[in-house]
């Protein structure tokens, strides 16, 4: 008979199979690198499966910077609101998946850095804000002890927390909708405005503390920092519910809907309260000076209270 055949050679493991020193070489015919290929593929694999955007730290950042409230009242609602929507950004941007959901996020970041650095630069350098932070707190000191601006501090609180609220919404998002985009850029736009319309009112009263200002952008608009702050947070709510909309999350998104609405047309009220009182109060001090009344009638006082101006 004939001889057996020969046994086939052992198996090896892929595994343990030596690759070439330069098999994982990218040579230069080989394309564009695997990286850059694989990366928004990567993203929002891992957007899929990573966990939502904790409420739990977002209240921390809302309510903490607020407690500043109890060692100067003033505090809360200026280094406290400007910290919260700050930190509010930065807590997000590790989640953003589109780069438009980034530029909303870091518009909270520009706009809690630049507030901040403004404060401490006015109550540094100019006696009369000193002077009113000062009177302020005398002010609320007669009231009673620390602990009874507890439900203020809460409420404010409370507010930065629900402002936040868009940024939940359009942080994961896999992609922003056409119709939110303009609002996004349209926020940007209006902390423009409010950034410029800060400046060149302290510039101005720098050696004059009770100039009025009606040059520049007070030429069209007698309270461009209220107003352009209103268009800051009334489009990243705007952007964040259109958002929601067109990616049919509108129901199970619903609470953050709520909490941007909520947000916004708190801060909103805020804004064109005290854009109302000061309208009251340049008229009762300045109401008399030549070419006041043509100033008034040649430029809007942005977004005040119905029936008060």
């Amino acid at each position: 008979p004939p001889p057996p055949p020969p046994p086939p050679p052992p198996l090896r493991s892929v595994a343990a199979a030596p690759l070439p020193l330069g098999a994982l070489r990218r040579t230069p015919a080989a394309g564009p690198s695997m990286s850059l290929v694989a990366l928004p593929a990567a993203k929002a694999a891992l957007a899929s499966i990573a966990p939502g955007m904790a409420p739990l730290p977002y209240a921390l950042i809302a309510i903490l910077p607020s407690m500043l409230g109890f060692y100067k009242s003033d505090y809360g609602v200026s280094y406290g609101y400007g910290t919260a929507m700050a930190m509010a950004g930065l807590l997000t941007l590790p989640h953003c998946v589109t780069v438009m959901a980034q530029l909303h996020a870091l518009l909270y970041v520009a706009y809690g850095v630049r507030l901040n650095l403004f404060l401490a630069y006015r109550e540094m350098n100019i006696p009369s804000m000193r002077a009113i932070k000062e009177k302020i707190e005398e002010r609320v000191t007669a009231r009673g002890g620390r602990l009874t601006r507890t439900p203020f501090i809460a409420t404010c609180g409370l507010l930065y927390f629900c402002m936040a609220a868009p940024l939940h919404i359009t942080g994961p998002a896999r992609a922003l909708p056409p119709a939110a985009v303009p609002f996004v850029l349209l926020g940007w736009a209006g902390f423009l405005v409010a950034a410029l319309g800060d400046a060149q009112k302290t510039l101005a009263k720098v050696g004059q503390p009770n100039k009025l200002v009606r040059d520049g952008l007070f030429g069209l608009c007698r309270h461009p920092n209220f107003t352009g702050e209103f268009v800051l947070w009334t489009s990243s709510m705007v952007a964040g519910i259109l958002t929601a909309v067109a990616a049919g999350t509108l129901v199970s998104a619903g609470a953050w809907v709520a909490l941007s609405l909520l947000g916004a047309l708190g801060m909103d009220y805020v804004l064109a309260k005290a854009a109302t009182g000061l309208e009251k109060r340049q008229r009762d001090k300045y109401g008399s000076e030549p070419g006041y009344e043509e100033w008034i009638e040649g430029t809007w006082a942005g977004v005040t209270l119905p029936g008060t101006t």
